[in-house]
């Protein structure tokens, strides 16, 4: 039994760990979507 409860807490943990790593991405995205739109306005401008 205790073999299952160490399995769980480690899938829990690859979870979590992959988690946590997707939200990361998605803020560096949302930036990196930001100064391509603030790129794109400057050269608009000249």
């Amino acid at each position: 039994m205790k073999d299952f409860q160490f399995l769980f807490s480690a899938w829990i943990a690859v979870w979590a760990v992959f988690f946590v790593y997707e939200v990361t991405v998605a803020r560096r995205l949302s930036k990196l979507r930001g100064e391509i739109d603030r790129l794109k306005q400057q050269l608009r401008e000249g």
